[in-house]
């Protein structure tokens, strides 16, 4: 979408003269060049209202769009801001105006309201109705005050609204009354359901409004950018269509059991995509090629409905690499968004990864693969910068791979969201996963997902016969790492970092007998790997390289692992152990195991870890659910079972506070209606809805090239903070409390806002073996230095 700005270009001298007599109101000045560019603020608040009233038209209120685009900047009419554009240092609030004049015009209760939120909060954020004593963090002014406050006269704002021949505001009738979507499952006069949806909208119109206000300020003020925008060209949804079944049309396979459930899978999913839009279900086990099945239910339905997009939200870095590489093979790198923390755009060249920078602002792409937390974080954030993209969401099919790790503290909210964005903005949402959690219990708002597979039950049988479960109870220490040395491919997977380690670790000790390893080729050559997020992703990948080479050439392979290889990562073992955890994570561990049926069965082992007779304890939530999937076993006749995954989520959610942190109890609180829609805790919201509710700090470790080279951009940059997507690929996170520990030492050092192992410490902090090793460690050598 194109939208032409006027540029009066005057010499500063000529200016000045303004300072006297404002007789054209401007919005913005650019002294980058030559004299001085303005914008008319007539010109800016048009095209802001223009773009805002197309993207709110996406789920029909394009006249709130509107509303909001012309009302957005009414402060900047006052003389003390035209002053500012001059050159005066006077701070001027030019967010509250529009918001007092929302609610003059459309009124105190619900209309005027809901504008007021997202034009006081245009460019600090959606602020908290009143302020709270439910949450702490919170740094925004509340509505409420943000009203009271005195703020420059802006007059001269309704003389030019009454003299524009480009914009005039809509009529109260024009607006009408808060828009609540139709409800197949809820009924609309329900006060909860009701609270809800005005949240959700007030969500979508902020959206609209910041996007459309950083698209027209990016025109003026940086028309190379706004022009790289513009220049993407992306193919339409039928044009990919045709792209991925030309790619599945050159797949040729083997008549096996499990390709021909593969096929089946794909068949149903083509099938189910003339469905009507809403909520769905896909389950599938593992290895059975749900990635391209599920997109081509979504590209198909997308293009019946003439629908914008497809989002894949994938709860892990590794696998959001893994899947948007065969995307970009498939459709070519234009076409597909990738959009995560560890994403590094510089790895395309300067002119693509520019375009793709500028994509990842507001999702403007047909296909983005993304991850859980940016999806479901933006969806709760307040600050525009993350709220972006959110009206690009609407009417959107929407894929959420491995939908069992949504967080049980969390899950009530988050399910509730789901199911607004199919009610009132045109979404469809398909819940992928080998394990599908038990969800038609705890819907908020009663939904009803539909199964898209048809042919469940001969797909778990074909998928099956992969492999054979074996509940083998307790192993030491020794005795794990004995069996596991018997094996020239087995994989390990263990629930913590720690026990990883120590296993790993044990098991080298073990095999350098006769100094076999000592001073010869490093393991990795010999077969031997460890992986855990002690490692930076970076490292991780290249482990994983080597992993699936090995075990391509039928070579010894032995890792010991934690679950970050569980759920997507394609790698194919004859053996698994895994220790016991929650039955999904069982069965996402066996799906690892003889993946392509190539030998005649597989072996999963659950075992128990322990040290000298004591079973090793990890997190309360992990052991609660060890004690679960413990007893479900004991009545299962001490057999592990994929039977059991449903009955452990019924026991899992009946036991899990599912709302702990109460912000769908705030969001549903009958006094946000019978208040006027005054007590809104947007602000609040967002600091609370953390999927990974961990305090973290990033070390940067400058590893191999790629790690060198990016040390030097942080050494030669102006602003280090911006380097920081970057630098995640390259950096290990650790507790707070633990970066202390490692600042203490001689070996960090801090850059910026950085903390960042020095080249002449990395062997000793860092290992090719196991990652980062904590202060206290660094003097362990390894037997094979």
């Amino acid at each position: 979408m194109k939208f032409l700005i006027e540029k009066h270009r005057i010499t500063k001298q000529a200016f000045e003269k303004v300072k006297e007599v404002v007789v054209t109101l401007y919005a913005h000045t650019d002294d980058s060049n030559d004299g001085l560019a303005c914008q008319r603020l007539e010109d800016h608040l048009s095209a802001v209202s223009e773009m805002a009233s197309s993207f709110a038209e996406r789920f029909g209120m394009g006249s709130w769009g509107r509303a909001l685009g012309i009302l957005h900047d009414a402060g900047k009419s006052s003389e003390a801001f035209q002053r500012r554009l001059q050159g005066s240092d006077q701070h001027v609030d030019h967010s509250t105006a529009g918001a007092r004049i929302a609610l003059d015009r459309y009124g105190e209760y619900g209309v005027g309201r809901l504008l007021a939120y997202a034009i006081a909060g245009h460019h600090g954020g959606q602020p908290n109705g009143i302020a709270s004593s439910q949450g702490a963090g919170s740094s925004l002014t509340p509505l409420e005050q943000r009203l009271q406050k005195e703020v420059e006269p802006y007059d001269a704002f309704f003389d030019l609204l009454d003299e524009s021949d480009s914009f005039a505001l809509p009529s109260v009738s024009e607006l009408g009354l808060p828009f609540v979507p139709h409800r197949k499952a809820a009924p609309s006069n329900d006060v909860s359901a009701r609270c809800f949806s005005i949240y959700v909208l007030a969500r979508m119109l902020y959206s609209s409004l910041v996007d459309a206000d950083y698209l027209d300020t990016e025109h003026f003020m940086t028309p190379d950018a706004s022009q790289a925008r513009n220049d993407q060209k992306r193919a339409s949804i039928p044009e990919l269509l045709e792209m991925l079944q030309a790619h599945l049309a050159t797949k040729s396979s083997t008549d096996s059991p499990v390709n021909r459930a593969r096929q089946a899978v794909l068949s149903d999913c083509v099938a189910a995509a003339e469905l009507e839009p809403g909520l769905f279900s896909l389950t599938v086990p593992t290895g059975g090629g749900k990635t391209l099945s599920s997109l081509a239910f979504a590209l198909k339905h997308a293009k019946q409905y003439g629908m914008d997009r497809v989002i894949i939200a994938i709860p892990f870095t590794s696998i959001v690499d893994q899947t948007a590489a065969v995307l970009k093979d498939i459709f070519g790198s234009a076409n597909v968004l990738e959009h995560h923390s560890n994403y590094d755009f510089s790895d395309l060249d300067d002119e693509e990864g520019y375009a793709q920078r500028l994509t990842a602002q507001n999702w403007d792409a047909p296909i983005v693969v993304t991850t859980n937390v940016q999806l479901f974080e933006s969806l709760f954030a307040n600050k525009p910068g993350k709220s972006r993209k959110i009206h690009s969401i609407a009417n959107s099919v929407i894929i959420l791979d491995e939908a069992q790790t949504l967080p049980d503290s969390l899950l009530t909210l988050s399910l509730a969201m789901l199911e607004e964005l199919t009610f009132g903005y045109g979404a469809t949402i398909v819940l992928c996963t080998a394990t599908q959690p038990a969800l038609d219990m705890v819907w908020p708002f009663g939904s009803k997902p539909r199964e898209i597979t048809a042919h469940k039950d001969s797909f778990a049988e074909a998928f099956g016969s992969r492999m054979a479960y074996e509940t083998v109870g307790i192993l030491e220490k020794d005795q794990l790492i004995s069996q596991l040395s018997e094996y020239d491919q087995v994989l390990c997977v263990v629930g913590t970092k720690a026990e990883a380690c120590e296993i790993y670790r044990g098991l080298v000790a073990q095999v350098d007998e006769g100094s076999v390893l000592y001073n010869q080729s490093p393991l990795n050559v010999q077969g031997y790997f460890h992986l855990s997020a002690a490692m930076t992703p970076s490292h991780r990948s290249e482990v994983l390289d080597q992993v699936r080479q090995r075990l391509k050439e039928g070579k010894r392979c032995i890792v010991v692992s934690t679950q970050l290889v569980e759920a997507g990562v394609d790698v194919d073992f004859p053996v698994v152990y895994r220790e016991l955890a929650g039955i999904d994570s069982l069965v996402q561990a066996a799906g690892r195991c003889n993946r392509e049926g190539r030998n005649d069965a597989g072996i999963v082992r659950v075992f128990e870890y322990a040290i000298e007779g004591e079973r090793q304890r990890t997190s309360p939530w992990l052991e609660k659910m060890k004690d679960i999937a413990r007893s479900l076993i004991e009545e299962n006749g001490g057999t592990m079972s994929e039977d059991l995954v449903r009955p452990f989520f019924e026991v899992r959610y009946q036991t899990e506070d599912l709302d702990a942190k109460g912000l769908f109890a705030r969001l549903i609180d009958a006094n946000i209606v019978r208040s006027a829609f005054k007590p809104i805790p947007f602000e609040q919201i967002a600091i609370d809805y953390r999927i990974i509710d961990e305090d973290t700090v990033p070390l940067f470790i400058p590893r191999g090239s790629d790690g060198a080279k990016e040390l030097e951009n942080l050494l030669a940059a102006e602003n280090p903070a911006a380097l920081s997507m970057r630098l995640q690929r390259h950096s290990v996170s650790v507790p707070r409390w633990l970066s202390r520990e490692y600042e203490q030492t001689e070996a960090f050092e801090s850059i910026g806002p950085f903390l960042v192992l020095r080249e002449d410490r990395l062997q000793d902090f860092y290992r090719d073996d196991v990652g980062l090793v904590k202060p206290g460690e660094e003097e362990f050598r390894p037997l094979f230095f």
